[in-house]
């Protein structure tokens, strides 16, 4: 009998830690006639100091509860929504992001880049297309127009993604800018290569709050960025690192470390994790001004709130990680108490988060819902 209960619990705990898959599912793919952006809340590191990067292999234990920093929203836009001049250059895409921190090309900042992704070969692999952006050349004053298509795709995630897999890819551009003058033409130029490797899965606790299992890949790319005129090429070579850890669902990185390989070591340049949520100065706690009831709840609540003048009223659901999971829009609503009902039975219990946006205003109040 006690060697029966050893297996019984031995199997409970082994199911509770068993690795996960990833599939397209897991992922972003906003449509055309998506009302607003799909988007999510993620924190851009700016203090603490992360070891994650240093831990890989089965059943692991990740822990990066003392990062801290700025939080803002990842959007995942249609094609419809990034500026024409690339649309047309990347039309067959399913969506687009801003890139994260500009981007940049041979060292030089984007502004205005957005990056074009692809669901390819019947969801079997996430890849990026190329990307678009305004980038300042050296010794010129306007920013330009950069349509970087690659030559193939660069492969960012092959599904289902599990423990173990391994691919690479060989991904880039050639756009040749004419500036004219005594500078001529001017080419940029792009060659890499990226390896992808799942070389972990366990669990993750990060600052925000959440728990969760995950899968740990890490991409090395070699990259040669060139700069070429009727003068001179010049050639920057780089060698970026991305560690990302992933769940289901969440569609951003539960903790996404990215740097660059410098001899055996590692220099790490930018850090983010999902969730944080933003409370800004000028956000005002809901409780202040309005009423929520009621609260705890497991269907519906009533949102109850005054105006000072007439106003659109923009309402908006999140989970206690930033993800958006519920919107209500209340146009041209006059001054006076106004008592709107939100329907909430469809979402899982838990602690979620209600913003409600004004012209001159931003509320913010947590809801439970049991």
């Amino acid at each position: 009998m006690k060697s029966i209960f050893l297996i019984l619990i031995l199997t409970h705990t082994l199911g509770l830690q068993a690795q996960i898959t990833l599939t397209r599912a897991d992922f972003p793919k906003p449509t055309s006639n998506s009302t607003l952006p799909d988007s999510v809340l993620y924190t851009n590191v700016t203090s603490g100091t992360p070891i994650s990067h240093t831990l890989n292999g089965i059943n692991q234990i990740w822990s990066e509860t003392m990062l801290s920093g700025n939080p803002t929203y990842q959007q995942y836009l249609p094609m419809s929504s990034t500026p024409l001049i690339f649309q047309l250059l990347f039309l067959s895409c399913d969506y687009a992001q801003p890139l994260l921190n500009g981007g940049n090309v041979g060292g030089n900042t984007l502004t205005d880049a957005f990056e074009y992704y692809d669901y390819a070969s019947s969801d079997s692999r996430l890849q990026v297309k190329g990307f678009g952006g305004n980038i300042l050349i050296p010794g010129q004053t306007t920013s330009i127009p950069l349509p970087a298509l690659y030559s193939s795709p660069d492969i960012i995630y092959r599904f289902p993604m599990v423990y173990g897999n391994m691919d690479s890819s060989n991904s880039g551009f050639n756009v040749t800018l004419p500036l004219g003058g005594i500078v001529g033409d001017f080419t940029l130029k792009r060659t890499q290569t990226r390896v992808n490797e799942v070389d972990g899965w366990g669990r993750i606790t990060i600052p925000s709050g959440g728990t969760y299992d995950v899968l740990r890949q890490v991409s090395k790319i070699n990259r040669i960025d060139s700069f070429i005129t009727g003068f001179f090429p010049v050639g920057f070579p780089s060698q970026p690192i991305e560690f990302k850890w992933l769940t289901q669902g969440m569609k951003y990185p539960v903790l996404q470390i990215n740097g660059t390989q410098t001899g055996n070591g590692i220099t790490i340049t930018n850090i983010t994790f999902l969730g944080g949520w933003p409370l800004q100065n000028n956000q005002i706690d809901l409780k202040q001004t309005s009423l929520i009831f009621p609260n705890p709840t497991a269907t519906s609540c009533v949102l109850e709130y005054s105006l000072t003048e007439s106003s659109n009223v923009d309402i908006y659901v999140y989970s206690s990680c930033g993800i958006r999971c519920g919107e209500f829009h209340f146009l041209h609503q006059q001054t006076g108490t106004h008592q709107d009902i939100l329907p909430i039975e469809n979402l899982s219990a838990g602690t979620y988060f209600i913003q409600c946006k004004t012209s001159n205003n931003t509320f913010v109040q947590k809801l439970i819902k049991l």
